[in-house]
């Protein structure tokens, strides 16, 4: 039998049928203003970082912070720096500025909301999440957009196995749309 070089967290299934549940809620809700629909999108982000597994190589259980990258200059930016130091299943969520990252290794996530920040291609072991909205022309493995007054998000499973990441099946139920 081979046994894995470190622990294996295992969620309880009520455990995860309540962060299904939460995203679930969290993409279901009215955007009323842009206050409002900035604090919607960076709550969907953080429960979607909860759903989303990265190479051990890459991301190793043992590391203290997951980190999310995101452009200074974007709306989104105050609302997801509210996130910081959240926890994200065991990991502290570290919010950096997207240029003073230095490179696309130094980032776990990225959400997007202008395609003059995007790679050309998805980096390995980083979930490109962009505000489809904003960026619709940004190749991400996440997408977020505004359907009426609520926010949903489609994802690319291409572009999730090109970054060698994996996207839990509940979050794919929950997804407006899956493409291939």
């Amino acid at each position: 039998m081979n046994r894995l070089p470190f622990p294996v967290l295992r969620l309880p299934s009520r455990l995860l049928a309540a962060l299904a549940g939460a995203a679930l809620w969290c993409a279901g809700m009215p955007a009323t203003a842009q206050g409002d629909e900035a604090e919607q999108k960076a709550t969907l982000v953080f429960n979607l970082l909860l759903f989303v597994d990265w190479p051990v190589d890459v991301l190793p259980p043992q590391a203290p912070a997951l980190a999310l990258c995101i452009d200074g200059a974007s709306p989104l930016q105050p609302a997801v720096k509210a996130l910081e130091g959240r926890i994200v299943r065991h990991w502290r969520l570290d919010v950096r500025e997207l240029s003073s990252a230095g490179s696309w290794s130094a980032c776990h996530a990225a959400l997007l909301d202008s395609p003059s920040n995007a790679p050309v291609r998805p980096p390995v072991g980083t979930l490109l999440i962009s505000d489809g909205d904003a960026a619709p022309s940004v190749r991400a493995a996440v997408a977020l957009h505004r359907s009426g007054s609520r926010v949903v998000f489609d994802i690319d499973l291409a572009t999730v196995r090109e970054s060698r990441l994996q996207v839990s099946s509940k979050l794919l139920r929950v997804a407006r749309r899956v493409t291939e």
